[in-house]
C-alpha cells in the first residue's frame, strides 16, 4: 500500500503539475546533502549544500571570482543550474563562513536554502538520492502511512516551522536538513530537563557539534523519553543539546530523522508529508568510537570533541591530539571524507589510529561501543 501511494504521488507531481518540474540527484557527504551546479556561463561545478534550515548562500571567494553583482551583503544568480533544472534570477548573502566545514572532507561553496526553495514543492527521497522540485501547486492528501503536518515559514530563513511535542510539551521544530541528529536542542534549555525526562544523558570534552559564532564549547547527548509528531509517537528520541546560533535558537529535527522518510514539502501551500520507508528504524541509540573531528588551520586532522565514557575518552584521546594515521592510511585531508565515513559506518567496528598529543605518538586501537 505505501509503495502504490508513493508511486501515486510522483506520478501526480510528475504527469500532472503545469509547471516545470525537475528530479535532482544529491550525494551525502557526511550528514550534508550536496548536489553538483554551475553559475551562469561559467563551465566550473560547485558544491552546494542542500539546506531546509538555511538560508542561500554563495562563497563570497566564488561571487567575486564569477563577477556576480553584488550589493552589500548580497549577490545575484543569474541562472543556477542544477543538473537538468535551471532556477533563474536566485538572490543569496555571501556572508556565511564556510571554513567551519572543511572537515566534511570536500570543499562546499554555497547554501541552497528555504530562502529559494520556497518556489517550490520538494520531495526529498533519500534512499534514491533524489530531490524533486515542482511548480505544482496542488495541495497534499495524507497516505494511509504518513504524518501531515502544517507549517509556516520562519520569519528570517523560511525554513518550515513545525509542532511537536516533547516529554508532553508543545513545541515549534524546524525542519533542518543540514544537521545530523534526529532532534537537536538549544543547549540554554538543557537545565529545564530533569533526569526523568531522560533514558540516558552525556556531556562532551569539546565539541560534538558547532554552528558558527557560537562559544559554549561542549555538548550533552540524551534520548528523550517521547516525541510526538502529528499523531506518532517516537520513544527514546535522540537529541543533541548545543550552542545555536540566535536566529536557530528552536528544536531542530535534523537529517538522522529526516532520512528514515520519504519528505514532501509544499512550501506554497505551507504543508508537508512524512512518509516512513518500509524499512523505517529510527536510532536510539549511538555505534561509536565517541569522537568527533576538525580541520586546524595548517590543515592537520585534529580531535575536537569526545563523548565521556566513550571508547575515545578511556583510551585517553584528548581534545586537540593530532591524528597522523587512521587504519593504515595517511590521515591527511584527502582521506577525510573516507575517516569519516569510517566513523559512522555501523559494519566498521574497530577503528586504529595514530594520535600526537603532548609531543608524544601513540596508536590506539578503538572498539565501537553502544554510547547508551
Amino acid at each position: 500500500m505505501l509503495i502504490f501511494t508513493w508511486v501515486f504521488i510522483v506520478a501526480s507531481f510528475q504527469g500532472f503539475c503545469e509547471g516545470k518540474n525537475g528530479t535532482i540527484p544529491f550525494r551525502m557527504v557526511g550528514h550534508l546533502m550536496t548536489v553538483l551546479v554551475k553559475i551562469n556561463d561559467s563551465p566550473k561545478e560547485f558544491n552546494f549544500v542542500v539546506d531546509t534550515g538555511g538560508a542561500t548562500f554563495v562563497d563570497k571567494g566564488v561571487a567575486d571570482e564569477l563577477g556576480l553583482k553584488q550589493v552589500g551583503p548580497q549577490a545575484k544568480i543569474n541562472t543556477l543550474h542544477l543538473p537538468g533544472f535551471p532556477i533563474e534570477n536566485v538572490f543569496c548573502f555571501t556572508t556565511f563562513d564556510f571554513s567551519h566545514l572543511k572537515a566534511v572532507g570536500v570543499p562546499i561553496h554555497g547554501i541552497i536554502g528555504s530562502t529559494l526553495l520556497e518556489r517550490f514543492k520538494v520531495i526529498f527521497d533519500y534512499r534514491a538520492g533524489t530531490i524533486d522540485l515542482s511548480e505544482d501547486t496542488e495541495g497534499l492528501d495524507k497516505p494511509e502511512k504518513g504524518i501531515l503536518l502544517k507549517f509556516r515559514n520562519h520569519p528570517v530563513n523560511n525554513a518550515p516551522l513545525v509542532e511537536m511535542e516533547i516529554n508532553g510539551k508543545t513545541v515549534e521544530a524546524m525542519i533542518d536538513t543540514g544537521q545530523p541528529y534526529p532532534l537537536v536542542l538549544p543547549i540554554e534549555t538543557f537545565e529545564q530537563y530533569g533526569a526523568g525526562d531522560f533514558n540516558g544523558c552525556l556531556k562532551s570534552v569539546g565539541l560534538m557539534e558547532k554552528w558558527p559564532n557560537t562559544k559554549v564549547d561542549y555538548n550533552y547527548l540524551a534520548r528523550v523519553k517521547q516525541v510526538r509528531m502529528g499523531g506518532s509517537t517516537f520513544p527514546n528520541f535522540l537529541c543533541l543539546f548545543g550552542d545555536l546560533p540566535k536566529v536557530l535558537s528552536m528544536p531542530l529535527v535534523g537529517s538522522d530523522f529526516l532520512s528514515q522518510f520519504i519528505i514532501v514539502i509544499n512550501y506554497p501551500g505551507d504543508e508537508m508529508l512524512v512518509i516512513p520507508n518500509e524499512d523505517f528504524y529510527l536510532k536510539d541509540n549511538l555505534f561509536s568510537i565517541g569522537m568527533n573531528l576538525d580541520v586546524s588551520e595548517k590543515g592537520e586532522i585534529v580531535v575536537e570533541g569526545i563523548w565521556e565514557k566513550s571508547p575515545a575518552e578511556k583510551a585517553g584521546i584528548k581534545v586537540g591530539d593530532r591524528i597522523v594515521f587512521f587504519n593504515s592510511k595517511k590521515a591527511g585531508l584527502g582521506y577525510l571524507l573516507e575517516f569519516q565515513k569510517a566513523l559512522m559506518d555501523d559494519t566498521i567496528k574497530i577503528i586504529s589510529i595514530e594520535v600526537i598529543g603532548a609531543g608524544k605518538m601513540k596508536s590506539v586501537v578503538l572498539e565501537k561501543t553502544l554510547l547508551f
